[in-house]
């Protein structure tokens, strides 16, 4: 079977002294993996200690962090709960004080593995990532907090599942987005100004196409 996007969904992001980013989410019936994307913006390093579907915990996948102000973390679960709106939940760690959150998800189907996530971090120009392990036709979704902000756009290279642009006094621009890979070292990228960002990508594999065409072959019995 292959890969196939079930639905996304976005949280509102949030600048407070909260520690958590709530937003619903739909499975449809065939969904086998959800992915989610969220992001973190605060003066020093901070991570999510936990994000959970309809309760069920995640597994974190990577927290890529600037070291200064953004972090950008994938977690994911297999199975999703499905048929009904349940909540993502995003915790943050301790008692942070004031943040700026932003988060998106997205599901799918037909979905084997997930390859190695990977992370990048930088100050310059156009922000980018390369997954390496990726392969030929697997999904690679990304996510992207810039501090760009009001100071410059940001805009995706492959197609969007959410942005918030300027969110929060203007200050960042939280970016996610996926790409159907053409084979390895698939490179996930922005366009955008130069200034602070942290970027994460992953990419979700289904049966290969050697698999699929032994499945469709006639069984010969001797």
């Amino acid at each position: 079977m292959a890969v196939a996007i079930d639905t996304t969904s976005h949280a509102t992001a949030v600048v407070n002294a909260g520690t958590t980013l709530t937003w619903a989410h739909t499975c449809g019936a065939s969904a086998n993996k959800l992915i989610i994307l969220p992001a973190v913006g605060i003066d020093g390093v901070l991570q999510y200690s936990s994000v959970t579907y309809n309760t069920v915990p995640a597994t974190q996948l990577i927290s890529q962090g600037n070291g200064t102000f953004c972090t950008q973390e994938i977690w994911s679960l297999d199975n999703p709960d499905t048929g009904s709106a349940f909540n993502i939940v995003a915790t943050v760690t301790g008692s942070p004080g004031t943040t700026k959150r932003a988060a998106a998800a997205i599901s799918f189907s037909g979905v084997t593995s997930e390859g190695t996530a990977v992370g990048n971090s930088g100050v310059t120009a156009n922000p980018s990532v390369t997954v390496t392990d990726s392969a030929n036709g697997d999904y690679v979704v990304s996510s992207l907090l810039s501090d760009i902000g009001s100071l410059g756009s940001t805009t995706e290279a492959g197609t969007i599942i959410f942005e918030d642009e300027d969110f929060v006094d203007g200050d960042l621009d939280y970016n996610s987005q996926y790409q159907v890979a053409t084979g390895a070292n698939a490179v996930a990228s922005w366009t955008s100004g130069a200034d602070g960002w942290a970027a994460a990508a992953v990419a979700i594999k289904g049966a290969s196409a050697d698999v699929l065409a032994q499945s469709l072959m006639p069984q010969i019995c001797l």
